[in-house]
């Protein structure tokens, strides 16, 4: 990306002093005598982390060698996710050509594509693939973050808002299954309605609602098919609130990538095109289908545990989620946000620019109305101590505690000093602090076996290496200046290494200056843990003044060939987590008994006496005061003459006036039995005026279930 600016008088010319000085030392501390060591947040289990975002690495540097960093899909993981998404989105609307959201002709309208209409097969595929497709990347961008320690500080407010991304998706996806209904969506459903029974929402089970077809209620249907079409907008929300501390973020993929994505999606969704299961049938527990584990892996918990289990988990595995920033930061590392010399601010505006958090604005100048008009104010609570800032300023007002451009420049001075003092080259290197363990730096000495004859300093981010300060080390005599910075596609500060870049190829201010020093005394080399050998011969070779490029590429005449091998895997990925067969918990015969019905009213507590009577409109009169509360419904259910359930189910309502309900699931043993059931609605217990009885054969899956109503009494 490249800045220009045509003014003649910017703030940013104003800025520019002369080389080697800021007229302003005596306001920032004295020399440091570090050479090496990193301000950055620590997390517990760092060296874990840190092994893991290593293969990262070297994984993305074989890419890298293979084909354009800009179009490794590893190093775009979000935008990619964004991308599926959009592709899900705009899929999905057009599917409404072709669905018909109604509980008894959705999964006939879904099927009669593969044989009516390759177009709407075609829109179905996408959608799901690449619904499938955005999970995937969704995770890949979790471990990312994760191992790359991205979600403590300032950027907690992204993990968190991610963590309920996360959970819409899931709930985007495992409502967009319901609304198949097949086999996998007769699960959803009753997983779904397990859990809601549990809250006091509806005046009766939702469960209830799905227990025989003929029952299933389309009003309902259509809710949920209108809740899977307003959660996306829910998304776009929470994804404004992801990005809302990250300055120029990277929506969505480039044209080229987005091109490799939707064609990988399209070949994948015409080799398997997706297919429902087995149409939904209420009476039979499936034992086995295909399913989409990229969504549905919540039904190895529904089909297994209670609703209150199953909300439990949903709590604490939220509130765990929620709290890793927290629960894996050690505190007492915690790093200090970048300080501003407000008196040193020229109001130049370069540092808010540069910064890719969105940590800092300028604001009116508070003095007496000399100087500039505005400075710089770093907001603490975004800052997430990179020094970016500090390369972008080039009058040395804004630096972190221990990265002080001033005191480097004092500290190389007397190095270099030192150093032809000796008779010796003055060689400086400066590296990304993610590259510190890789090359094993010395903090006190400056020395690495890596860079051998190097005073090596680690910093924050290679961005943080400013203009001004390479020209000041150069001037001082500095023989060359090497900078090791990390690729920027999973940068874990975002832009630092692409703004340095910039700065010396005179494409962003503050420009590298040729005239004030030699541009080839300075190497800047991206570097992965799997580049560490090509890394120690580049800088051998420049210690040597060989002429070597600044990001040497050797020639990739099979890139084309490569991406597709990514494609391939990618797809493969996608499309086996979306079939992988899930088998169901044991199929064992069950008999479910349920009825909605109220009881007889009580019978009255007092007699009306002669005074109140006459106080009452001659309509309104009777003998009794009654409450209204009704009597309990009872039910005994027999099984080959054995008792197996006896229960009594008390009135709904405050008052105890509602209707009292029922739903017991009871295993039986495969085969022929006699059952036998009871209701009594009465007030004497030895009345049982409602009988059902009749021999019924289970098999293996049935699901059997007895209905009982004002006006029916039937097996279904």
């Amino acid at each position: 990306m490249t800045f220009a600016w045509e003014e003649k008088d910017s703030p940013e010319e104003k800025c520019r002093g002369e080389p080697g000085t800021s007229g302003n030392e005596a306001a920032l501390p004295q020399p440091s005598r570090a050479l090496a060591g990193v301000s950055g947040e620590s997390v517990r289990g760092e060296t874990f982390l840190r092994r893991v975002d290593g293969w990262f690495g070297r994984l993305d540097g074989v890419l890298d060698r293979l084909i354009p960093e800009s179009l490794n899909p590893l190093a775009r993981t979000g935008a990619i996710a964004n991308t599926a998404f959009l592709i899900a989105a705009f899929t999905g609307v057009f599917l409404l050509f072709w669905y018909s959201p109604s509980v008894h002709y959705a999964y006939d309208s879904l099927e009669s594509l593969r044989t009516d209409s390759p177009l709407g097969q075609l829109m179905r595929s996408l959608h799901r693939y690449s619904s499938d497709a955005c999970m995937l990347f969704v995770v890949l961008h979790i471990v990312r973050v994760l191992v790359a320690r991205k979600f403590t500080g300032a950027r907690s407010l992204a993990w968190v808002t991610g963590v309920f991304i996360l959970g819409v998706l899931l709930v985007i996806g495992w409502t967009g299954y319901w609304l198949v209904w097949d086999e996998r969506a007769q699960q959803v459903a009753l997983g779904a309605a397990k859990m809601f029974d549990v809250l006091p929402v509806f005046a009766e089970p939702l469960t209830r609602s799905f227990l025989v077809a003929e029952k299933v209620p389309s009003l309902f249907f259509f809710l949920v098919f209108f809740v899977h079409m307003l959660l996306p907008l829910a998304i776009a929300v929470m994804l404004w609130l992801h990005l809302a501390r990250v300055s120029r973020p990277k929506l969505f993929t480039s044209l080229p990538l987005t091109a490799w994505i939707l064609g990988t999606l399209v070949v994948l969704s015409l080799v398997f095109p997706a297919e429902s299961a087995g149409r939904a049938d209420l009476s039979v527990q499936p034992e086995g289908f295909g399913m989409d584990w990229w969504y549905l892996w919540p039904l190895v918990l529904t089909d297994r545990l209670g609703g209150g289990a199953l909300w439990g988990l949903l709590f604490v595995g939220t509130l765990a989620f929620c709290a890793v920033p927290a629960l894996m930061r050690k505190k007492a590392m915690t790093p200090e946000p970048a300080r501003v010399d407000t008196d040193a601010c020229q109001g130049c505006t370069l540092c808010s620019k540069d910064c890719p958090f969105d940590a800092i604005r300028m604001v009116a100048r508070d003095k007496d109305g000399k100087g500039p008009k505005w400075q710089a104010l770093v907001d603490a609570d975004k800052c997430v101590s990179c020094g970016i800032c500090t390369g972008a300023c080039d009058s040395d007002a804004i630096a972190m505690p221990g990265f002080e451009a001033l005191t480097e420049k004092q500290t190389v001075s007397e190095w270099v000093r030192a150093q032809k003092e000796k008779g010796e080259e003055p060689f400086l290197a400066y590296v990304c602090g993610e590259s510190t363990d890789n090359l094993a730096i010395n903090a006190v000495t400056g020395v690495s076996p890596a860079l051998p004859g190097y005073r090596v300093r680690s910093v924050p981010c290679a961005g943080w290496v400013s203009a001004p300060l390479l020209e000041h080390a150069l001037q001082e005599g500095a023989s060359g200046i090497l900078i090791l910075g990390c690729r920027s596609g999973e940068a874990r500060y975002r832009e630092g290494a692409d703004w340095l870049q910039a700065r010396l190829d005179g494409k962003r201010k503050p420009i590298f200056r040729p005239r004030l020093a030699d541009r080839k005394r300075v190497r800047f080399l991206r570097m992965t843990p799997a580049s560490r050998d090509e890394v120690a011969a580049a800088a051998t070779e420049f210690r040597r003044e060989q002429s070597l490029a600044t990001s040497p590429r050797k020639g990739r005449p099979a890139a084309w060939a490569v991406g597709i091998l990514l494609a391939a895997g990618f797809a493969l990925a996608t499309w086996a987590g979306s079939e992988a067969p899930y088998v169901a918990p044991d199929g064992s015969p069950e008999l479910i008994v349920s009825f909605r019905h109220s009881g007889e009213l009580l019978e009255a507590e007092r007699r009306f006496t002669e005074e109140e009577l006459e106080r009452l409109p001659p309509h309104m009169r009777t003998e009794f005061v009654s409450s209204g509360e009704r009597v309990p419904v009872r039910m005994r259910v027999y099984l080959d003459g054995t008792l197996l359930v006896e229960q009594e189910y008390r009135p709904r309502g405050l008052r105890r006036d509602g209707p009292s309900t029922a739903m017991e699931r009871i295993e039986l043993p495969e085969g022929t039995h006699t059952l036998r059931v009871l209701i009594n609605d009465t007030a004497h217990p030895d009345v049982w005026p409602h009988e059902w009885s009749g021999e019924v054969d289970f098999r293996s899956g049935d699901r059997r279930v007895l209905l009982f109503g004002d006006d029916d009494f039937g097996l279904y």
